[in-house]
């Protein structure tokens, strides 16, 4: 599928005091396809918002290049020519400002106007885009019940509740049926059962409209509940990308591998496995990750009865990323080396992709 968003060799420096420069974007390149939601995780300092807001503009880069998608139409207004590719960065003001209405932005501390209520924090947008009353009206009772707040209309920010708040700022970046919608650290300041309700409502609104979803986190168990492609950065480059359940299962960096571990129930690396790890015993260690069609068959079982050999299980996991389940198991076999191979093959034979420890 041709990519909706592509980010060329995009570069942001900041002159500081100095004089020196700091590179908070370094020469970032990423495609994210139509109806992606696609995390982009760092530590704090990574660059992850800068990029997120060079993105729509409220930043500029110091270079490269950043092309959406955009749909051609006859000069009448009435037939669709197809799609052409055009780079924001050399947008007008007029065309920046049509663009910036089909990109819907959320924040960490909701940048809520407290003077208005939630029917007028979410009317705002369309009032600056010249609605009439009447479809104000209509258009701001449609997104209320989108986000479960029709009954919330009348309150102050100072009223609701943090989820609530999150819940608005969502309803006003919809207002504009926008293509796509803007993260940035959007559940950060909640606790963790409101964090799953926004995520849940985040990924309906992907699912039911189409939009594609930029997501900004520090947080791994963000990427895996509702992202299907992830980014980590560092030092303001990517350094690891691609489908989420792939980073998840087979993380390559020292970074990505130490989030994934930090969300795990268990550390994958047990106490057992370290001491063991330099002195083979005899024993055959390995570590298995599963794929979501391989999660629920019982290749454990038919490794001890088909080789006749002891299986320890020193510790794994079943998770669901996204929607998609995943499973991750570290076993200790008391085997020969001929039989190992054997096992080995086997295994390899079944698709099952592992690790030899």
């Amino acid at each position: 599928m041709d990519s909706f968003i592509k980010i060329r060799n995009l570069i942001k420096k900041y002159k500081v005091n100095n004089g020196q420069e700091l590179m908070a974007v370094n020469n970032v390149n990423l495609d994210v396809e139509k109806g992606d939601i696609y995390g982009i995780m760092g530590l704090s300092g990574a660059g992850k918002s800068t990029l997120i807001r060079l993105l729509n503009r409220l930043e500029e880069p110091t270079s490269g290049e950043i092309f959406v998608k955009h749909e051609i139409i006859d000069k009448k207004g009435e037939r669709k020519l197809g799609y052409e590719d055009q780079n924001i960065l050399e947008f007008d003001i007029r065309k920046l400002r049509e663009f910036r209405k089909k990109t819907g932005m959320i924040f960490q501390h909701f940048n809520l106007l407290n003077s208005r209520n939630v029917a007028d924090n979410v009317a705002f947008p369309l009032e600056i885009s010249g609605w009439k009353k009447r479809d104000i009206s209509r258009r701001v009772d449609e997104l209320l019940e989108i986000v479960g707040l029709l009954d919330k209309k009348n309150n102050y920010p100072e009223q609701l509740s943090g989820g609530q708040k999150q819940r608005v700022a969502i309803a006003r970046a919809l207002a504009n049926n926008p293509e796509l919608l803007l993260s940035d650290e959007a559940t950060s300041a909640l606790d963790p059962r409101t964090t799953n309700s926004i995520l849940e409502l985040l990924k309906d609104i992907n699912k039911k409209f189409g939009i594609t979803i930029i997501l900004i986190t520090h947080q791994m168990e963000v990427i895996k509940k509702i992202c299907n492609k992830a980014a980590i950065m560092s030092d303001g480059k990517i350094i690891e990308k691609g489908e989420t359940k792939e980073i998840f299962l087979n993380p390559k960096t020292d970074l990505a591998k130490e989030f994934v571990a930090n969300i795990s129930h268990e550390e994958f690396r047990t106490e057992e496995e370290v001491k063991h790890r330099e002195e083979n015993n005899g024993k055959l260690r390995l570590r298995l990750k599963y794929n979501e069609e391989q999660v629920n068959e019982a290749y454990i079982t038919q490794i001890i009865r088909k080789y006749d050999v002891e299986v320890n299980i020193l510790g794994g996991f079943v998770d669901k990323v996204g929607d998609i389940i995943v499973g991750n198991l570290l076993i200790e076999i008391s085997v020969n080396e001929e039989k190992s191979k054997e096992i080995i093959e086997w295994l390899s034979e079944n698709k099952i992709d592992l690790e030899v420890l």
